[in-house]
């Protein structure tokens, strides 16, 4: 391959001096064509593939080897410390104008081993870890000893398994007082969540620790064992889906007894720490306009695609740009930034929203580069082996159309989608600093083996990582030189209006505000659409200048008009966006979104109290967010874990508002079902809670859009006149 890329180079400089005996450019897109880079060139100029040509795969497959072959990164452990300094090392013989080890606080453990086996009926090893986060049977908690054990001074727990289900109330009830047991759980994301759920009414029915298999259903790796970070009041491990089986087989004729062993030391954020790795190659031309690349280093397992493949595509195009300006084959003129970020995977400040946490330090750290944001290219999981299905692209509204060229020209097999959602880096670039932002990966085969110890390099892919270097590689060079930044709000508009504009049937009484907010929003459309004009325009008074004082002036107008872009994608996406839905689902949608379907649920309930219908009102809680899990466990477990969901310091939700507030209705609805609340106690409560939360909440919602869109608008109107 790399043979190839150097053919390509050689012929297009020389095509360009004029030699007219080598390969045209048709016949260089039919050598790219055939060549394992995913596809012809198509819509690439000779300048884009020149420099495309000297990304370096082998170079970045031998840092992803090599970050893989160090094993579990955890946030704020040795091994990520370790990881970072690799990174540092590496862009340090780079000729960068800058390069910084940025050093934040987070939440950590240090796993210290963990064994298990089946002691009786046979005697065999488990292999099994520590979830992320979980106590496991000795160590310290920001140095206070802990102990879970029965035996050995307490390091050592000896116990019968009992096997309950995905860890129900009603699964549990059934089996009674654990009595000590070790509780074998499935976990089922589709039935309940988030274990953490499940740990907690484990606990209260007596079980000594926990023990997981599996993941979502449709994901069924046998030998896969699957870790994320969980946090709990009891040990808590995973196992593959074969050792379960092995497990439940056997305890069909006999009682099994495991023996676990192992230490974790858990460190709050006051203890532990973190750190990005950060370099920068000037812009030429608009240094304070930024193009950022980034992935994260820290790990489960090897992760040797989740992130690994992140962080050495990162390294490369550190070394690819660096040495093309240092060559003088390419001049960047925007500021490129080539972050690894630490604690992607967890390490804020509580267990519930505590991912993301490295470049949400980031953002906030760096005020001047949320503000002068061009594109937010965020590698996280793109060396995974391509069996089937297509590579997956998720991207703010705003440049869908830029997006989409950029996938048509590399023809690379992908697909894109929108909204962002808050589980990867391109959160914090979106919603927090207000920019674009493109998460790059591979889901259809990787899902079923990331966070595994199955994410090593045997699956991962030089085709995968070639054809995702070509295509972030496309955008970075594109977005560098663009006249006028590939921002079109029409897309965002388009998708807030057909949220938007179904919910106001929905709450009459908040009628006029929904009004004022969708008259802001169409204003905020036709700005958008005349700002797009005039951005056309531009483009092509510039290509037709036939002097460089001419083109000098264009320029100047195209910088004035893509700072008003950048305003107004800031206030539209930052105030736009709402967070959360059901619990595993972590959605984006219209910030009114989440109360209007909460809104609907109450007024149901509340018409069916009113006219006797019990079982309808309780159908009707059923449809509020919470609930979906709720029935699930007892009402003790439902609002422990309500406690940290609902929480006015959301950590990097809360900066803008984002996460939206949830309803506790869940001990109404047992109390409408035990008889100890009557239908008119149990309505009462509800109009209560509709008229002094959930309106509130809402109106609150609807005079932040009407602001941001009318801010927005402002800010395009003042650019053209």
């Amino acid at each position: 391959m790399i043979l190839v890329r150097r053919i390509l180079v050689l012929a297009l400089c020389l095509s360009l001096a004029g030699v007219s005996l080598l390969p045209s450019l048709m016949e260089l897109r039919i050598i790219k064509e055939t060549s394992i880079s995913g596809g012809p060139s198509g819509g690439m100029t000779p300048e884009e593939l020149a420099l495309l040509s000297e990304i370096d795969v082998d170079n970045a497959w031998a840092h992803m080897e090599y970050l893989g072959s160090l094993g579990e990164k955890a946030a704020g452990s040795p091994l990520e410390l370790s990881a970072q300094q690799y990174v540092y090392d590496e862009m340090t013989s780079m000729d960068l104008d800058g390069l910084e080890m940025e050093p934040f606080p987070t939440s950590s453990w240090s796993q210290n081993g963990t064994t298990m086996s089946i002691t009786s009926p046979v005697v065999e090893d488990i292999p099994a870890a520590t979830y992320g986060g979980c106590y496991s049977i000795w160590g310290t908690e920001d140095g206070v000893p802990y102990y879970f054990g029965n035996s050995n001074g307490g390091k050592t727990l000896v116990a019968q398994v009992v096997d309950v289900g995905r860890g129900t109330l009603v699964e549990l009830d059934a089996i009674g007082d654990l009595n000590g047991a070790i509780a074998l759980v499935q976990r089922d994301d589709f039935v309940i969540p988030y274990p953490t759920v499940a740990i907690e009414e484990i606990a209260l029915h007596g079980a000594s620790a926990a023990v997981f298999y599996g993941y979502y259903q449709q994901y069924p790796v046998a030998d896969g064992i699957k870790q994320d970070s969980v946090g709990g009041s009891l040990p808590s491990f995973s196992i593959s889906r074969d050792s379960a089986q092995r497990i439940m087989d056997l305890m069909v004729s006999d009682p099994v007894t495991l023996q676990i062993d192992g230490s974790v030391d858990l460190h709050s954020v006051e203890y532990g720490q973190s750190a990005n790795v950060v370099g920068y190659l000037n812009g030429s031309v608009h240094p304070d306009e930024y193009i950022v690349f980034s992935a994260h280093v820290d790990t489960w397992w090897f992760g040797t695609n989740d992130d690994c493949s992140g962080v050495a595509a990162v390294i490369e195009f550190a070394r690819l740009f660096s040495e093309a300006r240092a060559n003088g084959t390419y001049v960047n003129e925007r500021t490129l930034v080539f972050c690894s970020f630490a604690a992607e995977e967890s390490g804020g400040p509580s267990d519930w929203y505590g991912w993301i946490v490295g470049s949400y330090e980031f953002v906030i750290a760096h005020p001047e580069i949320a503000d002068g944001l061009v594109l937010h290219l965020n590698a996280d999981m793109i060396g995974s082996e391509k069996t089937q299905g297509i590579y997956w692209l998720e991207n703010s509204w705003e440049i869908n159309d830029f997006v989409k060229k950029a996938i048509s020209d590399s023809s690379v097999d992908a697909t894109w989608c929108y909204p962002m959602y808050s589980y990867t880096d391109s959160w914090s670039f979106t919603a927090i600093a207000g920019g674009s932002s493109i998460w790059a990966a591979y889901v259809e085969d990787s899902e079923a083996y990331y966070h595994t110890q199955l994410d090593d390099i045997s699956q991962s892919s030089l085709e995968s990582m070639i054809d995702m270097l070509d295509l972030l590689g496309l955008m970075a060079i594109r977005s560098d030189l663009a006249l006028v930044l590939p921002i079109d709000f029409l897309p965002t508009v388009n998708w807030l209006s057909t949220n938007f504009k179904s919910q106001a049937p929905s709450v009459p009484s908040e009628a006029e505000l929904f009004d004022r907010a969708n008259t802001a929003l169409r204003d905020l459309k036709d700005e958008v659409i005349a700002v797009n004009i005039y951005a056309n325009d531009l483009r092509d008074a510039y290509d037709d200048a036939e002097t460089d004082e001419e083109r000098a002036l264009i320029a100047a107008e195209a910088a004035i008009l893509n700072d008003a872009l950048t305003d107004a994608r800031r206030v539209i996406n930052r105030w736009s966006i709402g967070q959360g839905g059901s619990m595993g689902s972590w959605d984006t949608f219209v910030r009114t979104a989440q109360h209007v379907h909460d809104y609907i649920g109450l007024e149901d309930a509340i018409g069916d109290l009113s006219s006797g219908s019990t079982n309808n009102a309780l159908a009707a809680l059923q449809s509020i967010y919470t609930m979906d899990w709720a029935p699930l466990c007892s009402l003790e477990t439902y609002e422990l874990v309500m406690s940290w969901m609902i929480n006015d310091e959301m950590y990097w939700a809360d900066d803008f508002d984002q996460q939206q507030a949830y309803l506790n209705v869940y001990w109404i609805y047992l109390g409408l079902q035990n008889e100890t609340l009557t239908n008119s106690e149990a309505q009462l409560i509800l109009e209560n809670m509709r008229d002094d939360l959930l309106i509130p909440w809402l109106q609150e919602d609807l005079l932040t859009l009407e602001w941001a869109w009318t801010e927005a608008s402002g800010i395009l109107a003042s650019v053209q006149s």
